[in-house]
């Protein structure tokens, strides 16, 4: 299990998200992110799941509307966690001195571009909008700060490593995201299911990520 501490970029976040207020979900500042994360949540018996494919089909077409308020602001940062990612990963495919680094952010804009696509269609069947939430906010200022500070990096390796180390801190501060504002809150059953699949996706970016950044720092032979 990997130990690590949050970059500054992250506390500055934590520290943004205290000063504001908003309705569900809940967006109070973020629980520190555990050192052990990410904590494997995701299980092939997950009810949301089981109850999702129990459904007739006609069942799973539109949104009550008592769920519109909570499921739609959740499908509203599940976008911009992927358009943010996909966004920086195009920057550092582009600038990126290594070849394992720019693979690694081929991958991130395949993979979010897939949940993205996957996550509208199913907002769309169930009738959901985007909507704008304070977490939604806070992510997008968080990933502008890094994208800020990574166009300020020389090229090569300087470049690598503050991309990976971003890229590190990024996933873990998502997945606790999940953990704790946005699967709590989550009451349609195929939303559920949608937040465990993201989940598990950003876990194994999460793993790969961490192996990258073991490599682009150990000592030279």
């Amino acid at each position: 299990m990997h130990h690590r501490k949050p970059s500054p970029i992250a506390l500055t976040l934590v520290l943004a998200a205290a000063a504001c207020s908003r309705t569900n979900p809940d967006t109070s500042p973020p629980t520190p992110i555990s050192s052990d994360l990410p904590a494997t949540n995701t299980r092939t018996d997950d009810p949301a799941a089981v109850a999702v494919a129990a459904m007739p089909e006609d069942a799973k077409v539109k949104a009550p509307p008592e769920y519109m308020t909570n499921d739609d602001e959740i499908f509203g940062v599940l976008s911009i966690m992927s358009e943010e990612e996909m966004k920086m990963a195009e920057y550092a495919k582009k600038w990126a001195k290594g070849t394992r680094v720019k693979e690694f952010a081929a991958l991130m804009i395949s993979d979010h571009g897939a949940m993205k696509a996957r996550e509208e269609e199913t907002r769309d069947r169930l009738g959901l909008r985007k909507t704008d939430s304070r977490l939604r906010d806070d992510i997008k200022n968080d990933a502008k700060q890094k994208m800020e500070v990574l166009e300020k990096v020389g090229k090569g390796d300087d470049f690598d490593k503050t991309y990976v180390d971003m890229q590190v801190d990024t996933h873990a501060m998502w997945i606790n995201f999940i953990d704790t504002k946005l699967l709590p809150h989550a009451q349609m059953p195929d939303l559920r299911v949608e937040l465990n699949n993201f989940r598990a996706t950003l876990e194994r970016h999460y793993d790969t990520a961490k192996q990258l950044q073991a490599s682009l720092t150990a000592p030279k032979s």
